[in-house]
């Protein structure tokens, strides 16, 4: 039985004076709930067009490419409902304009949402542009004392919920489902303020607002072991406990841990997890949508996605919003070796019994072709080489193939470290004039024919 919490009127802070924040440890772990009291399935949402858009390495997430970003977003959920909801800003007109070309689409899954400041104008706002057909939104109800006194200027904690449940009231008032943001929860008291403004919404809202969890600087911590209000583990088990709320976690990525985190909460009692596609958003950005699929696959089973719409999500996203780091997990281009070690695995892994051995799965999984597996560098052995060359003589057409034995196979090596070593100055003791780029294909195949090769 959930019993009622009181507020706490002092003011509750984490000032570390800049200093990086501790993890503090309880001396016993939370416990995860077991699968039958856990609530499946597990659901993704989407803030691309929304927090995503706040990257600050781009100016404007353009609304055409919103409209198919979504569209595609809709192909990788492929009609299994599991990628549940989108959302979007309702402020600008370009913004209005986008929301209608998503509803336009008449797409089930994701069903499309917004976002709103706490205030019941914003409501009215949405109600007047919506017409009825957005039928839940977002809404900003920063949690920790940090904005509550310092950054909102309330004058107490119970003024703080009074404002926030004006435009609560005025959602449920226009039938519209709140869902309700607490911004900077992991530096909220959460005796002292979130449980019991939680308490109170779900009184008001007879059980149906939900509760998106927000670790909005990435202060979280996935170890079961964290104190609150940092431990992820913690902190899901206990607004559960204390609520019985649906709960959805928003990450961000100032440490690495968004992804981790984003298991963890599912892991102890979250429904649905908010993510943005190549984790774009402020600073380190958001929990990455990709990342976040792969895990849903691996933890609860794949329910049907079509994984190769990554490949398009990822060319429409760095050919018309913003160029992406191509060391990205999943998404990135992270099928391509140099080290010879691996060039040799990853050369004799096509026939063998126990599968891949250099790579975590298959590039054609997420709609990947044509892939570089071998990149020639100073680390390259000769089966990296081999590759390469054997390659492109079956793109010419050419009979010719090599292999470990064939001697232009050494005398290409030996010229490629030729060419990295450069010459040594005696005189200065340093090296000099030594390749810094990798030797493309054509490289490759001009020294092949400079050895006789073609």
């Amino acid at each position: 039985m959930v019993t009622a919490t009181k507020v706490n009127a002092e003011a509750v802070y984490y000032n570390y004076q800049g200093e990086l924040p501790p993890v503090i440890l309880e001396p016993e772990p939370v416990t995860p709930p077991s699968q039958a009291q856990d609530s499946l399935p597990k659901l993704i949402t989407d803030t691309t067009l929304r927090d995503g858009a706040q990257d600050s390495r781009m100016a404007i997430f353009p609304a055409e490419a919103r409209v198919k970003y979504y569209d595609l977003l809709h192909k990788l959920d492929n009609g299994s409902g599991t990628i549940y909801a989108v959302e979007a800003f309702i402020y600008q007109k370009r913004d209005v304009w986008t929301i209608e070309k998503l509803l336009e689409l008449g797409h089930e899954w994701p069903r499309v949402t917004t976002w709103t400041r706490a205030t019941p104008k914003d409501i009215k706002l949405l109600v007047e542009m919506s017409q009825g057909r957005i039928k839940e939104t977002g809404m900003l109800a920063s949690a920790s004392d940090h904005h509550i006194f310092d950054k909102l200027g309330y004058a107490s904690k119970e003024e703080a919920i009074e404002k926030y449940l004006q435009p609560i009231r005025t959602a449920l008032e226009n039938n519209i489902i709140p869902r309700v943001h607490l911004e900077d929860c992991t530096r909220a008291d959460i005796y002292g303020w979130v449980i019991p403004f939680m308490q109170r919404v779900l009184e008001e809202s007879k059980g149906i607002a939900k509760f998106r969890i927000c670790d909005t600087i990435g202060w979280g911590s996935p170890d079961p072991y964290a104190a609150l209000p940092w431990g992820i583990p913690r902190l899901f088990t206990v607004l559960r406990q204390e609520t019985g709320a649906e709960l959805e976690y928003h990450g961000h990525n100032d440490f690495g841990l968004a992804t981790a985190n984003t298991i963890a909460a599912w892991r102890y009692g979250g429904k649905k997890a908010n993510v943005a596609f190549a984790g774009l958003g402020e600073r380190t950005g958001n929990t990455s949508l990709e990342q976040t699929i792969a895990a849903l696959i691996r933890h609860y089973g794949d329910p049907g996605f079509n994984l190769k719409a990554l490949e398009e999500m990822r060319q429409l996203v760095d050919g018309e919003v913003i160029e992406l780091n191509d060391r990205l997990p999943l998404i990135g281009e992270v099928f391509t070796t140099t080290a010879g070690i691996h060039q040799a695995g990853v050369g004799k892994q096509g026939g063998a019994p126990g599968g891949l051995i250099y790579l975590p799965f298959a590039a054609s999984l997420f709609g990947r072709s044509e892939v570089e597996l071998s990149r020639i560098g100073s680390l390259s052995g000769s089966e990296g080489i081999i590759s390469v060359m054997n390659r492109e003589f079956e793109r010419m057409g050419s009979e010719t193939r090599v292999k470990e034995t064939s001697r232009v196979v050494k005398q290409i090596y030996d010229r490629i470290q030729d060419e990295y070593n450069g010459q040594f100055d005696e005189q200065h003791d340093h090296w000099v004039n030594s390749r810094r780029s990798f030797f493309t294909s054509e490289d490759i195949l001009e020294l092949a024919r400079e050895f006789g090769a073609l």
